[in-house]
């Protein structure tokens, strides 16, 4: 395995001290193209920063001034995994699909086929999530079924008042 320490700026995770992280890819692969921007890791691919982890069998890194812009992970043997610590005790937020693409300074993450969000014990699955993580909003479409109506599945848990003040 190829292990490769990535000293690019940081990505805009989750947690603060993410940021301050280098990133770490480990792959069987890597092509590197720095005047494209564009970085391809094939194999078992696993990606950290800080808390923040990105798995999937190729993973794409686009860079625009050494400054990480989107990170696209595709699973084909099994859904690519993202996964970070949400700040003020929110918990793991853990997202799978086929493909995720993560927009970084948009943060926004984007599942597609066979997606599946969870945080704070809510669930959401369908066949395309976006998430936005400054705004937490979700907007999910369902899978596509015999009649050509989509289904979103989801599970919301109950809350105290004082969880729904943290």
């Amino acid at each position: 395995m190829l292990g490769i320490l990535l000293l690019l700026p940081a990505m805009a995770m989750a947690l603060p001290s993410d940021r301050e992280m280098p990133i770490e890819i480990e792959s069987d692969t890597a092509d590197i193209d720095n005047k494209k921007g564009v970085s391809i890791y094939r194999g078992d691919v696993v990606m950290t920063q800080g808390s923040t982890r990105i798995t999937g069998d190729v993973v794409t890194v686009y860079t625009e001034n050494q400054e990480v812009q989107k990170i696209v992970a595709e699973g084909f043997k099994k859904r690519a995994y993202y996964e970070e610590e949400q700040p003020d005790a929110q918990g793991t937020l853990q997202a799978w699909g086929h493909t995720i693409n993560y927009k970084v300074l948009d943060e926004q993450i984007h599942l597609i086929r066979q997606a599946q969000l969870v945080q704070k014990g809510d669930s959401f699955k369908g066949e395309r999530i976006d998430y936005d993580l400054k705004q937490q909003k979700v907007n999910a479409k369902g899978l596509e079924n015999k009649k050509g109506e989509g289904r979103v599945q989801m599970v919301i848990q109950p809350r105290s008042e004082q969880q729904e003040k943290k």
